[in-house]
């Protein structure tokens, strides 16, 4: 049996502040029992705590036959929850994009198969989600200041897009929901544990992240086909659409029609296993 435990620090205090929380091992981050549960699906929960007045997210990763047989019959392998979104965020840290503090990392590995992980990562400060925020702020009516802040937007989420595919990497949970904004108007990526990278990105990977984008914009306020082709001129870099162009845009319109069927096959699903409402 292979066992590798790792914890990095980022912060000075970090170390000593998770010791005094009772987190000096393994077995204490993956048998942690407090904290509110935020997320329960197969093998892998999310679990919010607070340490001495700073908050943070316990994502734990457990073996689960029904999703190594799954990944196998697809003609994959499971990957290293943990190590992979630990990578990940120093990788899309390194773009210059801002996502989530790593704190501490952890895997147990037999074989060289994981059967159980952790990461723990610290939350960000007076933000939420990019998708509950649009929802808000794009009612019916905009006035001049929402339209302003709509367009930067805009830009901005294109700009990181077009970033993340330039440099051969795919998020492939590319919803609105995965983008924070903060109160000083900072936008950040999360939910790093599925990104892909590749020397050259296939299309197949960029018609996928920005279908699930376009996707999630139909789940939000006030999002018009001028604010849409806005994106794209914005992401090709472009100023107006040429024959390919036109091409992926339908492309795209094609994969967030899929998505949306899918969603509603994967919500039954989730809700026949209990782990939502």
């Amino acid at each position: 049996m292979t066992l590798s435990v790792h914890t990095m620090t980022r912060i000075e205090d970090q170390s000593l502040l998770l010791e005094r929380s009772g987190f000096v091992d393994f077995s204490s981050f993956m048998g942690f029992p407090g904290g509110e549960l935020i997320t329960l699906q197969r093998g892998r929960t999310v679990t919010r705590l607070e340490l001495n007045g700073r908050a943070f997210y316990l994502k734990r990763n457990r073996f689960d036959w029904r999703e190594f047989i799954k990944t196998i019959l697809h003609l994959g392998w499971p990957q290293r929850n943990a190590v992979a979104e630990w990578e990940n965020i120093l990788a899309v840290e390194r773009l210059g994009i801002r996502t989530v503090k790593p704190i501490a990392m952890g895997e147990k590995r037999i074989l060289g198969l994981e059967v159980a992980s952790f990461i723990l990562t610290e939350e960000i400060y007076g933000a939420e989600s990019l998708e509950r925020v649009a929802e808000k702020k794009l009612p019916d009516g905009l006035s001049l200041a929402t339209r302003k802040w709509k367009r930067s937007i805009i830009n901005e989420v294109a700009q990181i897009a077009r970033r993340l595919h330039a440099n051969g990497m795919c998020h492939q949970d590319f919803y609105l929901g995965h983008f924070f904004w903060s109160h000083d108007h900072t936008l950040y990526l999360i939910d790093l544990q599925r990104v892909v990278h590749r020397g050259k990105l296939p299309r197949r990977y960029i018609v996928k992240d920005l279908g699930q984008l376009n996707y999630s914009a139909d789940c939000v306020g006030d999002i018009s086909r001028t604010d849409r082709m806005r994106f794209l001129l914005r992401y090709l870099g472009v100023k107006s659409l040429g024959a390919s162009e036109k091409i992926l845009a339908r492309s795209i319109i094609a994969k967030t029609d899929r998505i949306a069927r899918h969603t509603v096959k994967l919500l039954q699903r989730r809700r026949r296993r209990c782990e939502i409402p």
